[in-house]
């Protein structure tokens, strides 16, 4: 299992998510270093500072004083009472606040000689704003002092409650560095896009020059180099069909002055010598034209094509047959795509005795293996097949037809819909021609 992320976004964002919790965990560390182990907030310190010195003061003073003392005593904050037995009730003293709040004064009155004293919240809670913690202290002489506070006596916010608030900022904080990492990296995914249009098609609308500077900078860039390209193709296409023009036009001369060859087997030979040139000429500038480029993409039902090629072979008397679904569509180019699996099957029914063309359909793309049983390709050979006017010379050679573009041909075409040919062998012997095609190419 990999731990560290493929994605540029997965990793921002696990740095960034692992600095907000180190963050937190040292901001969780810090305050239970300094509040939570230590005497609480500042004002918490003066309330049990206070109760402390009214319970020493009272404990000082004789029986018959400590009631009128402790009416000047009494205020909003605190409650003031003296009895001469214990009061009979049930504090609670788990909570975390409790405890606290014991320790504490406990602390307070343990330096000022008194050391008994139960602290805690009544059984039957009363509403009313704040907090309400009772503190029975037992004076030296065997009474007792209750003293009663709210918020003043309050503690630091309890360990679970400050784990949930860590908890919640932890997790906005993780959305807002996903958010935050898709944000940035989402102009790298454009120019993906952008990479993929224009490796199947020159023409493929500019990237969106929008964004921070260096990323404006870049599709800039990538747009001027898409317009070299484009110029480089155009440039190319009107010297071809300059050469064309020229070419067929020498070709037709020769063709008639052949005529006037005297001796029949000569001339016959001239012809087929011409005519010869002519296909090669013909095959050549459709590869160097790449003239399946320019035609549209649609959608295509990929079935019904393969069906009606091996249709139109069987009925010329080759042994040729489809085995797949009914109905497989994807987006291509229907009129370069059909070349290519033409060029394809034909060469598995010339050199191989027949074909069996073997369509499956997955999710994302779409796999086609035209299979025969001839003499197969050697394995060090399969590559240079595809190489323009490379013969195999055993089973290919030029008496067979030809003109070694097909195969050429046939993975440019496959290749321009963002797919890809290879050469396997078949189990039992011959050639299995595997092609993959993407289903969804906007080409």
């Amino acid at each position: 299992m990999r731990l560290w992320p493929r994605s540029i976004a997965s990793r921002t964002a696990l740095v960034l998510i692992a600095g907000v919790l180190t963050l937190l965990w040292a901001g969780a560390m810090v305050w239970w270093l300094s509040v939570a182990q230590s005497d609480g907030p500042p004002g918490s310190r003066v309330a049990f500072e206070s109760v402390a010195s009214v319970a020493a003061i009272v404990d000082r003073l004789p029986p018959g004083a400590r009631a009128a003392a402790l009416e000047g005593e009494t205020t909003d904050a605190f409650k003031l009472a003296w009895s001469t037995t214990r009061p009979k009730r049930t504090l609670r003293g788990s909570s975390w606040e409790v405890r606290w709040a014991a320790r504490q004064l406990k602390r307070s009155l343990a330096a000022r000689g008194l050391s008994t004293v139960e602290v805690g919240v009544p059984a039957a809670r009363t509403r009313g704003a704040g907090r309400l913690i009772l503190a029975d202290i037992q004076l030296n002489d065997g009474s007792w002092l209750t003293i009663s506070g709210r918020d003043e006596m309050r503690g630091p916010p309890r360990p679970l409650v400050f784990l949930g608030v860590i908890a919640v900022l932890a997790l906005g904080l993780t959305g807002l560095a996903i958010l935050i990492s898709r944000r940035v990296t989402a102009p790298l995914r454009r120019f993906s896009a952008a990479a993929a249009r224009l490796g199947t098609d020159v023409d493929a609308p500019p990237m969106d020059e929008a964004g921070p500077t260096e990323i404006r900078d870049a599709a800039e860039a990538f747009n001027q180099m898409q317009r070299r390209i484009r110029r480089f193709v155009e440039d190319r296409t009107r010297m071809l069909a300059a050469i064309s023009h020229d070419l067929r036009t020498m070709l037709t001369r020769f063709r008639l002055r052949a005529d006037y060859i005297d001796d029949e087997e000569q001339r016959a030979k001239a012809v087929a010598d011409l005519n010869r040139m002519r296909e090669i000429l013909d095959a050549t500038l459709s590869f160097a034209r790449d003239d399946a480029a320019a035609e549209p993409s649609t959608a295509v039902d990929l079935s019904s094509l393969l069906q009606t090629l091996c249709d139109d072979l069987a009925d010329a008397g080759h042994k040729v047959a489809y085995a797949g679904p009914d109905r497989v569509t994807i987006a291509c180019r229907p009129v370069a795509l059909g070349r290519a699996f033409a060029n394809l099957i034909d060469n598995a029914v010339k050199y191989g005795h027949d074909a069996e063309v073997r369509l499956e359909s997955h999710a994302e793309d779409v796999v086609i293996r035209i299979v025969d049983h001839g003499p197969g390709i050697r394995a060090d050979r399969r590559e240079q097949v595809f190489a323009p006017f490379y013969r195999l010379e055993a089973s290919r050679s030029r008496e067979t037809g030809g003109t070694g573009l097909g195969l050429s041909l046939a993975r440019n075409i496959v290749r321009g819909h963002g797919g890809d040919i290879t050469l396997e062998d078949r189990d039992g012997g011959g050639l299995v021609v595997r092609i993959v095609l993407p289903r969804g190419v906007s080409a």
